[in-house]
């Protein structure tokens, strides 16, 4: 399970690229579940800052300084 997140993270990259921001949140979000569960805090951060372009290119600029 714990290698899925990294295959979740790249899918977000995907869809990101595609502009498709609902999915690559989801993705994203996918992928910081996972890290969480096994404590990976370090991974988290690139998940995170992910998190927070999506959340810039929506306009939702809370959302993006509360990932960033």
């Amino acid at each position: 399970r714990y290698s899925c997140a990294s295959t979740y993270h790249q899918l977000g990259i995907v869809a990101q690229e595609l502009r498709e921001f609902e999915q690559a949140r989801r993705n994203y979000q996918q992928a910081l579940d996972i890290k969480i569960e096994y404590g990976d805090r370090y991974s988290c951060a690139s998940t995170y800052g992910q998190m927070g372009i999506v959340a810039q290119e929506l306009g939702e600029f809370e959302e993006a300084r509360r990932n960033y």
